[in-house]
């Protein structure tokens, strides 16, 4: 029924910057548009997203990068439908993320089953789990970064998984920087209370720290000021 009008929104903003760095190797889209490369998947003309050009003239997208990197192998394969395709098995991992941390907080499977339902079948989930926004991927990050608080003492490899997923956040929506912090520092909180989880400490961290760098130099570089 919605496959008429989609995708809609921002959602073509996003697969243009995919298509960018599939064709091209980079995040300038003007050409792109120009090109009207997004006619394969969007009907009508698709102006680019941005408030000022990048310090090189060019046009970067005002959305951020990481959901369109995430998408790129899948868009590369299968075009649009392997993309939504994609992104709707990432939100079905994040309902069972949603289902285990449940049940690792209360022992209870009929009590997980029902956050299961609680927040897989919402509207916000269940139509964001189609749809080429970063709000489904995102969820599930946070889902897969939350598990640590949930009972389990991670191996140090998952802290480092642990800590990716929270550096892959501000990559995917600028917004979702406030999250990727607030869990973080809630994360540490847990491992500063015992002799192994402060051994615990750097590895975890050690992702976000380069990422935070990586994101801020992005924009220094781009659009020649660091906010």
């Amino acid at each position: 029924w919605l496959s008429p009008i989609l995708p809609g929104g921002d959602e073509p903003h996003y697969l243009v910057i995919a298509q960018s760095l599939l064709h091209d190797g980079d995040l300038r889209i003007e050409n792109n548009h120009a090109a009207q490369q997004y006619r394969e998947f969007f009907d009508g003309t698709l102006r680019p997203h941005y408030l000022k050009r990048g310090v090189d003239g060019e046009i970067y997208s005002i959305h951020a990068p990481g959901l369109a990197a995430v998408v790129a192998p899948s868009f590369a394969l299968f075009g649009y439908p392997g993309v939504v395709v994609f992104l709707a098995l990432v939100a079905a991992t994040g309902s069972a993320l949603l289902w285990r941390a449940s049940y690792q907080l209360t022992g209870s499977a009929s009590a997980a089953w029902f956050a299961w339902a609680a927040g897989a079948l919402s509207v916000p989930f269940f139509f964001e789990a189609f749809a080429v926004f970063p709000d489904g991927l995102g969820a599930t990050v946070v889902l897969f970064a939350a598990l640590p608080l949930f009972g389990e003492r991670p191996r140090r490899s998952q802290w480092i998984a642990t800590g990716a997923a929270l550096a892959l956040l501000p990559w995917l929506h600028t917004r979702f920087a406030v999250i990727a912090a607030t869990l973080g520092f809630v994360l540490l909180l847990r491992l500063v209370g015992s002799p192994a989880g402060r051994s615990r400490i750097a590895p975890f961290l050690m992702v976000p720290v380069v990422s935070a760098i990586g994101w801020f130099g992005f924009f220094r570089l781009v659009y020649g000021r660091f906010d």
